[in-house]
């Protein structure tokens, strides 16, 4: 059985396949509540990240998904993509990546803020 973290979420959620890890930071989960609200389910791809499994996805070494302060939601559709940006800014997101499948969103301390990038190659 998994801890409730907030009213959609479960610590399950964001755990590590590879190691089981799943120290998620509750200020992150917060503002996915509140995103949540707002777009409907969001369905958690990434959350914790031991460096075996970073590596073994093609994250970066100082990707902030290993401190447990990064999520990436599964986003296939443009319109879904487009509400869970437009959710993640008013929440108050500030670093944002978009995939072709995916939304990328982190609260990692003294990397740039405001800044929104891309995955395509």
């Amino acid at each position: 059985m998994s801890e409730q973290l907030t009213t959609n979420f479960q610590r399950h959620e964001f755990r590590c396949p590879d190691c089981g890890q799943d120290d998620i930071d509750l200020g992150l989960v917060n503002m996915l509540q509140v995103m949540r609200e707002g777009s409907g389910p969001l369905h958690i791809t990434s959350g914790v990240r031991c460096k075996t499994h970073n590596k073994a996805v093609g994250g970066k070494p100082s990707s902030a998904h290993l401190k447990g302060l990064a999520v990436d939601i599964l986003c296939k559709a443009s319109r879904k993509r487009y509400l869970v940006v437009s959710e993640a800014i008013g929440a108050g997101f500030t670093r944002i990546g978009v995939g072709a499948d995916f939304v990328h969103l982190d609260i990692a301390p003294g990397k740039a803020a405001c800044v929104m990038w891309d995955y395509y190659k």
